[in-house]
C-alpha cells in the first residue's frame, strides 16, 4: 500500500470543506495584500511605459518584455487546476483598462548589487473609479521585469468568456524584493552536452522564478565544448563532436544577450587545477595523471610546476573573461587530489630542486597529512597565479570551498566561495572573512537519488544519498545557525545539476518544479511576514499551481502529485 497514512473520507470531506483558497503567486512576495473583487482584463491590455530614458537596452528590454506579457495573457488562458482556489464570478465586474510601468532609474548594470525590488498597485473595482489602471513601479528595468513576472501569475482564464482573463482578489498592494542578492542554478554542460535552445528555455523558466544567476560550469574533465578561438583543437579534440556539440562565441554572446533581457547574470566556470582530462587530448604537456587518482573517471590536473600551464591559463582565462562580461569569473578549484601531484616525476623533480619544500618519497595512501604538507604550497602557487589572470581581466574570483575548508588558502577577501558541503563548512568560510554562495548536497544537489552510473556496482547507490525532495529542499536555510553578523556574508545560494545522468532528454523534468523551491527560498527567505517558518502544507497548492503555468508555459515540469489531489486540494494528512 503506497500510501501508508490512511485519511478517511470524512477527513477528506472536512478538508475540502474548509480548505484556504489562495491565488499562487511563486515565489511569494515580501508585502502582498488583496481583497475579495474580481476585475476583468482584455488579452490586449494596453501596457504603459514612461519612456523618458533614451538608453537602447532599456526601451529593447522593456518592449520585448511587455510583448512576453501580452503573448501570455493571448495564448496562456491559464485556469488553475484547483477551481476551489478561485472566487465566484462577480457580476459586476469592472475591466482593468491599463498597466503603467515606472522606471526610475537608467542605470542598467547587472550586478550583484543591482535594485532588484518593485511594488505593483491594483485597484478595486470601485464604483468610484471610472477606468482602473494598474501600476508597476521599479528603480531598475530588472525590478520591472521581476514585476512583470509577479503581474502575468495574478491572471486567469475567464471561464465564462473566452475573450476576457479574469484577475482575482483586487486590490492588490505588493512590495517586494529579494532575501538574497545571489540567486543561483548552475548547470554541468561538459558531462553531457545541451543545446543552445534548451539552455536559453531554461533561462525563461529562471526569470518566471527570478532567479538571477546563471552558473555555468561550461567545461570539465569529460568534454571541452567550448569553440576558443584561441585555442580551437580545444574543442576540436576534447568535445563529444566539434559540429554540433560546442558553443562558439556567437553562441555564447546570444545567451548572455538573451539572460541579461530577462535579469539573469552568466557566471561561467572553467574548473583549474583539477578536472582537465579533456584539455590532455589536444595540449598532453599539461595535465597529469589523466587517468589515474579519479573522483570520478576520466581525472587529469594542470601540471603546478610547469610554465607551459600558466602560459595557457594565461591566454585561455583573457580570452574568456573577453567573452562573458559579468564582473564575476568562477575559477573552480575543487577536488584537488595532491596524491596525483605527488607521484608525478615532474613534480617530485621539482621539489627536490626547489629551496624550504618537504620531499618524502615512499609515502602511503594514508600519509596525507605529510602529502598536503608537500604538496599545498603548489595548490598556493597556482591558485595564486590563476586569480592574478583572473584579476587583470576586472574580474573577481569565484572558488570552491575546498581551497578554504582543505587547503588553507588566504585569497582576496572579496573572493566568493561556493560551499557545497555541509553548514559547518559555510561557518569555516565566513568566520574566515569570505562572502559565500550556498549549495549544499545533502539539500539542492539534483542529481542525487538517480543511483549511480559507474559500472559493475551491484548496489547503484547515489554518492550523494536519497533524492532530495522538493519538501526537503523546502527545509534548507542557507543561513542556519550563524550570528547575525556572519549571515551578512552569506549571499545567496544555488540549486545544482551535475550531469552523469542528466541531458536534453530529462534535464527539465530534474529541474523543475525543485529548482523554483531554491527561487522561493532565496528571493523569500525561510520565515513569513510574521516570523514563522514556511511549511509546505501552505507551499504545495501554490507550488502545484506555479508547475501547471511551467507546463503550460513548454517546461516538461514533473507533477508533484495525482492530478485528482491537484483538482481537489484535498491530500493533505489530516
Amino acid at each position: 500500500m503506497k500510501f501508508s497514512h490512511t485519511i478517511s473520507l470524512f477527513s477528506l470531506i472536512f478538508i475540502n470543506i474548509f480548505i484556504i483558497k489562495v491565488d499562487a503567486l511563486w515565489p511569494i512576495p515580501k508585502k502582498w495584500s488583496k481583497g475579495i473583487s474580481t476585475l476583468k482584463i482584455h488579452p490586449s491590455i494596453k501596457i504603459n511605459f514612461n519612456n523618458r530614458f533614451s538608453d537602447p537596452f532599456i526601451q529593447q528590454t522593456i518592449h520585448a518584455a511587455t510583448q512576453r506579457l501580452q503573448d501570455f495573457l493571448t495564448n496562456e488562458k491559464f485556469s488553475p487546476p484547483n477551481k476551489n482556489n478561485l472566487p465566484p464570478i462577480d457580476l459586476t465586474f469592472k475591466i482593468l483598462e491599463s498597466l503603467n510601468i515606472e522606471l526610475h532609474t537608467e542605470n542598467v548594470e547587472l550586478s550583484l548589487d543591482t535594485d532588484e525590488s518593485y511594488d505593483i498597485w491594483i485597484p478595486n473595482a470601485s464604483p468610484l473609479l471610472m477606468t482602473l489602471k494598474a501600476h508597476l513601479r521599479a528603480k531598475s528595468v530588472y525590478g520591472v521585469l521581476h514585476g512583470l513576472t509577479t503581474f502575468s501569475q495574478l491572471i486567469y482564464a475567464d471561464s465564462g468568456n473566452d475573450e476576457m482573463l479574469i484577475m482575482p482578489f483586487a486590490p492588490h498592494r505588493i512590495f517586494d524584493s529579494p532575501k538574497y542578492r545571489h540567486r543561483g542554478l548552475m548547470l554541468d554542460t561538459s558531462r553531457n552536452y545541451y543545446p543552445v535552445e534548451d539552455i536559453l528555455r531554461t533561462l525563461d523558466a529562471m526569470s518566471w522564478t527570478k532567479l538571477n544567476v546563471f552558473h555555468w560550469h561550461i567545461v570539465d574533465q569529460h568534454s571541452w565544448p567550448v569553440a576558443s578561438e584561441v585555442f580551437p583543437e580545444l574543442s576540436e579534440k576534447g568535445s563529444y563532436d566539434p559540429k554540433n556539440m560546442i558553443y562558439t562565441k556567437r553562441d555564447i554572446e546570444t545567451i548572455v544577450h538573451y539572460a541579461k533581457q530577462r535579469g539573469i547574470r552568466i557566471i561561467p566556470e572553467f574548473d583549474m587545477p583539477g578536472h582537465t582530462a579533456a584539455i590532455a587530448l589536444s595540449h598532453p604537456e599539461i595535465p597529469i595523471g589523466t587517468m589515474q587518482y579519479a573522483y570520478e573517471p576520466p581525472s587529469g590536473q594542470f601540471d603546478p610546476t610547469a610554465n607551459a600551464t600558466y602560459a595557457f591559463i594565461d591566454k585561455l582565462i583573457t580570452e574568456m573573461a573577453s567573452w562573458f562580461p559579468d564582473k564575476y569569473f568562477h575559477g573552480g578549484g575543487d577536488e584537488v587530489n595532491l596524491r596525483c601531484w605527488y607521484d608525478a616525476h615532474k613534480v617530485q623533480e621539482y621539489i627536490s630542486l626547489t629551496p624550504n619544500t618537504t620531499n618524502k618519497t615512499n609515502i602511503d595512501d594514508d600519509d596525507s597529512e605529510i602529502i598536503s604538507e608537500t604538496m599545498e604550497p603548489l595548490v598556493h602557487k597556482f591558485v595564486t597565479k590563476q586569480h592574478e589572470i583572473i584579476r587583470n581581466q576586472g574580474k573577481i574570483p569565484m572558488a570552491w570551498q575546498e581551497l578554504i575548508v582543505n587547503q588553507r588558502l588566504n585569497l582576496g577577501k572579496d573572493t566568493i566561495v561556493q560551499v557545497w558541503n555541509g553548514d559547518d563548512n559555510v561557518k569555516r568560510v565566513v568566520r574566515a572573512g569570505y562572502k559565500v554562495v550556498s549549495g549544499p548536497a545533502g539539500f539542492w544537489y539534483l542529481d542525487c537519488g538517480h543511483g549511480n552510473w559507474l559500472g559493475n556496482y551491484v548496489e547503484g547507490n547515489s554518492w550523494c544519498g536519497h533524492f532530495k525532495t522538493w519538501q526537503w529542499m523546502y527545509s534548507y536555510n542557507p543561513r542556519n545557525g550563524l550570528s547575525d553578523k556572519e549571515a551578512e556574508l552569506v549571499i545567496g545560494g544555488e540549486v545544482l545539476l551535475w550531469s552523469e545522468q542528466a541531458d536534453a532528454t530529462n534535464f527539465e523534468t530534474t529541474l523543475w518544479p525543485r529548482t523554483a523551491v531554491t527561487a522561493e527560498i532565496l528571493w523569500s527567505g525561510n520565515y513569513d511576514s510574521t516570523g514563522m517558518t514556511r511549511n509546505v502544507r501552505e507551499a504545495l497548492p501554490r507550488l502545484t499551481e506555479f508547475r501547471f503555468r511551467l507546463v503550460g508555459r513548454g517546461i516538461r515540469a514533473e507533477p508533484l502529485q495525482p492530478l485528482w489531489c491537484a483538482r481537489t486540494g484535498t491530500c493533505d494528512r489530516p
